[in-house]
């Protein structure tokens, strides 16, 4: 995938580049997975395939995370990347060819410059944005501080925010191993959570709350 997706989007001028990631996208991930010993079990997947454009949201606990969510990939993503990625051949070539996205953790200016180029992307046509809220993946199995990025950006544009749960695929490949545990990864998509009328002076107390579901879905205390 990673040497042929730049030449199909670089060969189509980037025409087909959001259909060519989620078709990619879909016959890496469940492939990657059953090669891992890992069964899949996704509860709500339909909440994912409704028209127009969205907030995809979840918590990142794992490297698995990715061929995870690559396997049930929403039409026409947008992912944000972290920017230490950038570096990395030939992953950077394949995510910069597909369209998608950096982000500079550590540049609170770079990051609102990222934040407003998926506005505007999800405003000019239907895409699906993907996102962490915690910003990067949590090193002790638990659910991490939310940023804001989601949100704002949910104010700005109106779109609806999905929230996906990954029940501890941690387990199978904590942070710091290089190899995957074969078992069970249960995905949950929740019904789109509507944004239209939310107010930027309320996002804390909307990411306050979904933190708290998220809290309730992972089964963590306060």
């Amino acid at each position: 995938m990673f040497s042929v997706a730049p030449l199909l989007a670089l060969g189509t001028l980037g025409l087909v580049g959001p259909a060519l990631t989620t078709a990619l996208a879909r016959v890496w991930g469940r492939p990657s997975l059953w090669l891992l010993g890992i069964e899949l079990e996704v509860r709500g997947e339909e909440n994912l395939r409704h028209p127009g454009s969205r907030i995809v949201v979840a918590n990142h606990q794992s490297a698995l995370d990715m061929p995870i969510f690559a396997a049930i990939c929403p039409t026409a993503p947008l992912v944000l990347a972290k920017s230490e990625l950038r570096w990395v051949f030939p992953f950077n070539l394949m995510w910069m060819a597909l369209g998608q996205r950096f982000v500079d953790r550590g540049d609170a200016g770079a990051a609102r410059r990222s934040v407003a180029r998926l506005v505007r992307a999800l405003k000019r046509r239907e895409r699906s944005v993907v996102l962490s809220p915690e910003g990067t993946r949590s090193r002790t199995g638990h659910l991490g501080p939310f940023k804001m990025g989601a949100f704002h950006m949910a104010v700005e544009t109106g779109a609806p925010i999905v929230p996906v749960c990954f029940l501890h695929p941690g387990r199978l490949m904590p942070p710091g191993r290089w190899w995957a545990e074969a078992g069970r990864v249960v995905i949950e998509v929740h019904p789109p959570i509507p944004t239209a009328g939310w107010s930027a002076d309320r996002v804390h107390q909307y990411a306050d709350a979904l933190r708290g579901d998220y809290q309730r879905w992972l089964g963590e205390g306060e």
